[in-house]
């Protein structure tokens, strides 16, 4: 699976600061500079980082990482990443 030529390795260690909002756009910062996301994948991650999995444990409400593992401080494995 690929997201901007980028394998599920790499997408899954992505944080929320690594999604930009400036003004109507929004932009995944996968280098430099950020890359613009499309407005339906865009509603998509914002919503995504809105209701995030596994935010509800004790040992991982603050956790940044835009897919965040059910561990404190972790993120799943590239094989485990939900699929929509």
């Amino acid at each position: 699976m690929l997201l901007y030529a980028q394998p599920a390795s790499r997408i899954v260690r992505l944080g929320v600061d690594d999604v930009i909002r400036d003004g109507d756009t929004v932009l995944l910062r996968l280098g430099e500079p950020a890359s613009p996301v499309p407005d339906p994948v865009a509603a998509l991650l914002l919503e995504h980082i809105a209701n995030r999995d596994n935010m509800n444990t004790a040992t991982n409400p603050a956790s940044r990482w835009l897919f965040p593992g059910r561990r404190a401080g972790s993120r799943p494995a590239p094989t485990t990443c939900p699929r929509s």
